[in-house]
């Protein structure tokens, strides 16, 4: 499993608004780093939306960026959207929580106008836009409501992924079709979705195409990681805490990135501040589209780093077999342009109008972790609380790949056929069909320790079949 720490990544220990921007968010959600990182990025992709576009082909991304994070309950997800909504608030942005509502509450309906002076019956209908509209932070506390069936959760699936395509392209725009006419809305939300893991939540991450829009994060937390919590929340009780940057600093640093981008825009386009703000919101879209090309530049180096961050993500499903290689690599498009946006992210932290390599690397080193951790989590059938039938099916699977593995003996009182425990892990990788090392090792404490003892060899760990353990019937799966 990935490590869980942000103070690894370069882009934390280069600019030090991020590392301070964490300290406030460990506050408040204890043990959620790399959640609390992206959530920085979730927060400055909704303060330059109004004024970036980033170019690809004859189309754009927006820098928006949404997160679905699937972890246990009671782990500090509701928690750590209490500082997110704070910041967006206090730095002069929109924030909404959704629970549930029909599809009138996503994209809104059309109502009699209310200043009307006459009969109700003969009100001319304005509209009434829903909680998709606009530009906003939009937090589903329980995210599992999308997930459920039926044709009500499958119509918020569709809005929710209609909300996340790029800005500037027009799909981006949701249409409600009612009996006498239709009502539509421009979106640019950016959704936090949290959940516990439902039953079947996998099969929800591959059949939804939300799942490529978003940036998946899941966590499993061991006892042992809640008490450790628990026991920080207790020491923390009536502790004053130190921070490297104001909570004051984090909130200027998101006001000014918004004055700086809007200062750029007017620049470039040669447009009065008071003339942007007469302006509709639409024909400010158009200016700010016509200036894709033009608001930031890339370095010789952006182009080849993102090549190489490609070829980074598929190389991590090159060792799969082909009906998991077809899963996971469905994630890469959605990865490459997360890559695009939080490298010209790194670029306004910094302050500077040129991407370069460097931060398409810094970009890549926290997609890769998280890439790395979907897949583990999507080659993880069974976590918890597997079925009879499941254990003896990976047990047969660890037996059998002992069987393949090479036997050593030793002249002292240990004996006779032991298997190097790295081979028989790699052996059980090409019987289950798992690729992750993480996995195996996954798999091995949940089903191995019990039919194995070890011993060690100078720096090498030997296996062998406790004498109790039974071969399979039928011979190698």
């Amino acid at each position: 499993m990935m490590e869980h720490r942000a103070d690894k990544y370069d882009c934390v220990k280069q600019y030090p608004i991020l590392k301070g921007y964490l300290e406030h968010f460990n506050q408040v959600s204890k043990n959620n780093e790399i959640p609390g990182l992206i959530s920085f990025f979730f927060i400055l992709g909704q303060a330059s939306v109004p004024f970036v576009r980033i170019p690809v082909g004859g189309s754009n991304l927006d820098p928006r960026v949404s997160i679905f994070w699937i972890q246990d309950t009671r782990t500090g997800k509701s928690a750590a959207y209490q500082i997110i909504e704070r910041v967006l608030k206090e730095s002069g942005m929109n924030s909404e929580d959704y629970n549930s509502g029909n599809d009138a509450a996503l994209v809104g309906t059309l109502i009699p106008d209310p200043d009307f002076d006459g009969p109700v019956r003969d009100a001319p209908q304005i509209p009434r836009p829903g909680i998709l509209a606009g530009r906003k932070g939009l937090n589903f506390d329980e995210g599992s409501v999308i997930l459920k069936t039926g044709q009500h959760n499958e119509n918020t699936t569709l809005f929710l992924q209609s909300a996340l395509n790029s800005a500037g392209t027009g799909r981006n725009i949701l249409t409600k079709h009612m009996a006498r006419d239709t009502f539509s809305v421009k979106s640019e939300v950016s959704l936090w979705i949290t959940t516990y893991p439902p039953k079947g939540i996998k099969e929800h991450v591959l059949d939804k195409g939300i799942f490529q829009r978003v940036l998946t994060y899941w966590r499993h937390w061991t006892l042992e990681m809640k008490k450790d919590i628990n026991q920080l929340l207790a020491e923390s009780v009536y502790s004053i805490p130190k921070y490297t940057v104001s909570f004051e600093e984090v909130v200027d640093f998101f006001e000014q990135t918004r004055r700086r981008l809007k200062r750029r825009v007017l620049e470039l386009s040669d447009i009065a501040p008071l003339e942007w703000d007469e302006m509709s919101e639409s024909d400010q879209d158009i200016v700010v589209g016509n200036l894709k090309h033009q608001m930031f530049q890339p370095d010789d180096a952006y182009v080849p780093a993102l090549m190489s961050a490609i070829d980074d993500y598929y190389s991590a499903v090159e060792v799969m077999s082909p009906d998991k290689q077809g899963i996971c690599s469905s994630f890469i498009m959605g990865l490459q342009n997360y890559t695009n946006v939080l490298a010209h992210h790194m670029a306004m932290i910094e302050g500077t109008w040129v991407v370069r390599g460097d931060h398409i690397d810094m970009a890549k080193e926290i997609l890769l972790d998280l890439y790395g951790n979907l897949i583990q989590w999507l080659e993880s059938e069974i976590n918890i609380g597997a079925g009879a039938s499941e254990k003896k099916k990976m047990e047969g699977y660890w037996i059998s790949a002992f069987n393949q593995a090479e036997k050593f003996d030793f002249d002292d009182t240990r004996g006779h056929g032991w298997a190097k425990k790295k081979e028989v892990m790699d052996n059980f990788g090409k019987i289950a069909n798992y690729s992750s090392h993480a996995s195996i090792n996954d798999k091995f404490k949940l089903y191995a320790k019990e039919i194995f003892k070890d011993t060690r060899e100078g720096a090498r760990i030997f296996i062998r079949l406790n004498k109790d353990v039974k071969q399979p019937k039928g011979g190698n799966p």
